[in-house]
């Protein structure tokens, strides 16, 4: 669907997630919004939050931020875990380090003062972040566009098991749940973004 045929309004004044397994287009779906609220010269009322990892052995990628973007756009450095670590142990050590590298944007994002909050991958929060601070700042935006990994392409590690528990009490909080089928889903990682103007 092109973002010029989407239909915002059943984003809008909600708290949407966007779940799926990996490949099932959460990401491109979430562009798609992202992409039809700027065509309505609302991107400024938007801060991003892209915490996906850049693509690896297909997997995962960023959000393309769209032409004429003006809004907050952060995106950490982040590892993936089980794709990286030869060992569960240092799979939940890299989920720290992503989680620590996560926090202080979480923390800044109230001064943003942008009614619409868009996360991109919020799994690689879950696996080792707080997840009542990531419920906070959801709440504290009008309007809130959430995706993250919900299936069973990876091992059952610790923090595969923590990531699905807090994504099931992400389910529970959000006004709206999109679940996507498994299918075959391009993401193109991008780098860049703008400051907010509130």
């Amino acid at each position: 669907m092109s973002a010029s045929a989407i239909s915002t309004r059943d984003y809008d004044s909600r708290r949407t997630l966007i779940i799926g397994d990996v490949n099932s287009g959460k990401t491109r779906l979430t562009g798609t919004v992202l992409a039809a609220w700027t065509i309505q010269g609302r991107s400024r009322d938007i801060a991003v939050l892209d915490l996906a990892p850049q693509t690896r052995q297909g997997i995962g990628g960023r959000l393309t931020m769209p032409e004429g973007f003006e809004g907050v756009w952060q995106a950490p450095a982040i590892t993936p875990p089980r794709l990286s670590a030869a060992t569960e142990e240092g799979a939940e050590m890299l989920a720290r380090a992503n989680a620590a590298a996560v926090e202080p944007l979480l923390k800044a994002f109230p001064l943003a003062n942008c009614p619409i909050l868009i996360i991109n991958d919020a799994t690689l929060y879950l696996q080792a972040g707080a997840y009542d601070h990531l419920r906070q700042v959801i709440r504290s935006a009008e309007t809130a566009l959430i995706n993250a990994y919900y299936g069973h392409s990876f091992p059952d590690y610790r923090l595969s098991r923590r990531e699905r528990l807090l994504t099931e009490r992400l389910i529970q909080d959000c006004d709206r749940v999109i679940r996507l089928p498994t299918a075959p889903a391009s993401t193109h990682p991008t780098e860049g973004g703008t400051p907010c103007q509130s």
